[in-house]
């Protein structure tokens, strides 16, 4: 099976989704014998200028964009809207790869802004490839605010119609596409989670210590908002480690020294292994404003580690159990975050063992969701 994917991503960067595609990718290669390719066409050009990731320099990748920066970028889309025509976004770098790869049999689109542009590409030059849309966080994002609607709804909303099937991975996304496409060929199949044998972090005995994994991005991951709600606490015991870097880190340390409470978060950086040298933790933290399936909650349950989650879309409900490996609190809501925080430090809300918690896990196992995928690409 030929695949090619379509993606925004410059794959410059190692994060979650990166981690996802290229775990899913190694075993079409090599268990499957797939033959993958990949396009990359982000927003603008200047987002390229850092190299590939090596790990991604086994498969055949090509990067461009239409688009000189976001300037540029804007205008386009603006006159566009203005005019009432389809947006294409990166139409032109598309169709110059897609040319090249036009025995591709499955063509894997990772940004719904983008199917409306492969799609009239494969019809217009009368290719044979199907178009799935695997969605990892973007369809929400994009979405979210009264302006990304009006300027993005109606292009996304052709593209989920247009597309030959499309891989869910979370509940609220299947629902979500069903909804617009009540026709729509939809298989729910999770982000893949790899085999993982080490050790089980364990809960600390008094002191209580909160872990966030990820990019220090604050529009999608909202870590003002955690800092915020964390400051109100200070006349609990806690500290906060956080593993992960990102163009939002100088304004979130200024804010914890606004809030006073740099003092009890350790910035630990990008770790390739974030969990490698944490032995003990109360609960991982996530309060994203949106998601895709967001596999740090995964890899934490798989460790042992219970998890407090904000309950955006999409993925966190799929994956927490309350009082089980976690709890979700109401996305947005300060009140509702603090309560969850504090039922915790004061023992109201409790967890299970980390050895019970690891097998709530075990259903996101990387042989049975990736065999999933390939059968449902397959047929």
């Amino acid at each position: 099976m030929n695949i090619v994917l379509i993606s925004n991503n410059t794959f410059s960067t190692f994060g979650g989704y990166e981690k996802v595609v290229l775990s899913v990718f190694n075993q079409l290669l090599e268990k499957y014998n797939c033959d993958i390719s990949i396009i990359s066409v982000p927003h603008y050009n200047s987002l390229l200028n850092n190299p590939i990731l090596e790990e991604f320099k086994k498969f055949r990748i090509y990067r461009s964009s239409d688009y000189k920066n976001r300037l540029h970028y804007s205008i386009n889309i603006l006159i566009k809207k203005i005019l009432g025509k389809d947006l294409f976004i990166n139409y032109f770098s598309i169709k110059k790869y897609l040319s090249e790869l036009a025995n591709a049999d499955i063509v894997l689109v990772t940004d719904p802004l983008l199917i409306n542009s492969v799609k009239y590409i494969i019809k217009k030059n009368q290719f044979n490839a199907k178009v799935v849309f695997w969605d990892h966080g973007s369809l929400f994002g994009y979405l979210r605010g009264k302006f990304q609607n009006i300027v993005y709804s109606k292009e996304i909303f052709k593209g989920l119609k247009s597309a030959d099937a499309h891989l869910a991975i979370a509940t609220e996304i299947k629902d979500f596409i069903k909804d617009i496409n009540p026709g729509a060929n939809v298989n729910l199949v999770y982000n893949p989670l790899p085999l993982y044998n080490g050790k089980l972090i364990q809960r600390p005995f008094s002191h209580h210590i909160f872990l966030y994994v990820g990019r220090l991005t604050d529009d999608d991951k909202n870590i003002t908002f955690m800092l915020n709600g964390l400051s109100k606490l200070k006349n609990k015991e806690w500290s906060l480690k956080i593993v992960g870097t990102g163009k939002d880190e100088n304004k979130l340390k200024n804010l914890a020294n606004k809030l006073k409470i740099s003092d009890r978060i350790e910035w630990l950086g990008f770790k390739k292994d974030p969990y490698s040298e944490i032995d003990y933790v109360t609960a991982l933290l996530l309060t994203s404003r949106w998601e895709g399936f967001p596999m740090v909650l995964v890899e934490a349950n798989q460790r042992g580690m219970p998890v407090i989650s904000s309950d955006c879309k999409s993925g966190p409900k799929d994956i927490v159990i309350p009082g089980r490996n976690g709890y979700l609190y109401k996305e947005g809501d300060i009140n509702d975050f603090i309560r969850v925080i504090s039922g915790v430090m004061d023992g109201k809300l409790q967890f299970d063992t980390p050895e019970n918690i690891a097998k709530t896990a075990e259903r996101f196992r990387e042989d049975i969701m990736i065999s999933n995928i390939y059968n449902f690409l397959k047929k």
